[in-house]
């Protein structure tokens, strides 16, 4: 991403961070989704074929997913919820797609993996679990009628910060995607258990740290000899 955007990205970033104790105030979703179109506008402007709708739609799910969590309406959360569960499905077809899409052009990044490298992934593959499982025991007690769906997220952000270790190949996608569950993590605690302190700062600062990680990595990883079409 060319510096002069990603600092757009980090002053909006800062801007809206900046104004959370105001909450709520008129606009607020705006100010708060502003960061996330400009990573869906670079991604519609920096990828091709199939790549660029995948990462796309991700980027937008989640804009639409700030959009509802900021909005004073009724079952925002979970208007919230669904639109960040479709954006991960979207992030776990983007992996494997990439996937693809880098066994198509550098098929010897596979095959000289040895022992050592392939450990790494194993052993922050295990972390994750770990910690999803100790996430899920800690708040579904708490969750209430929400029970089947907070399971239902756990286990697809679960699932995409796994197929980013497997498959992306790309140390920023994987920090990207695990920073993304630490930030829901500690919005899980913030809904339904005792907040940490100064937990909406956390929240969204990891939260735009992840997505900038995650489409920075994809369009970088993308952009080799081009994605498919």
């Amino acid at each position: 991403m060319p510096l002069q955007l990603t600092l757009t990205y980090l002053i909006a970033s800062v801007v809206y961070i900046a104004t959370l104790g105001l909450t709520p105030y008129m606009g607020q979703f705006a100010i708060k989704a502003f960061p996330i179109a400009i990573l869906f506008v670079y991604a519609l402007l920096t990828l091709r074929g199939s790549a660029r709708f995948i990462v796309a739609f991700a980027l937008l799910a989640s804009l639409i997913g700030d959009v509802f969590l900021a909005l004073p309406i009724e079952n925002s959360f979970i208007y919230g919820l669904v639109s960040f569960f479709i954006a991960h499905l979207a992030y776990i077809v983007s992996f494997v797609a990439l996937r693809g899409h880098i066994q198509k052009h550098s098929r010897r990044l596979f095959k000289q993996r040895g022992f050592f490298t392939s450990i790494r992934p194993a052993v922050l593959c295990l972390t994750i679990v770990c910690f999803s499982g100790l996430m899920a025991w800690h708040i579904l007690p708490a969750t209430e009628e929400l029970y089947y769906a907070v399971i239902a997220y756990i286990g697809v952000i679960t699932l995409m910060g796994l197929s980013a270790v497997l498959w992306s190949q790309s140390k920023m996608i994987a920090t990207g995607a695990i920073i993304f569950i630490i930030s829901d993590a500690i919005l899980a605690q913030s809904v339904f258990k005792t907040p940490l302190p100064f937990s909406p700062v956390w929240v969204m600062s990891t939260y735009y740290i992840a997505q900038y990680c995650l489409a920075q990595g994809l369009t970088k990883k993308f952009a080799f000899k081009h994605a498919y079409s």
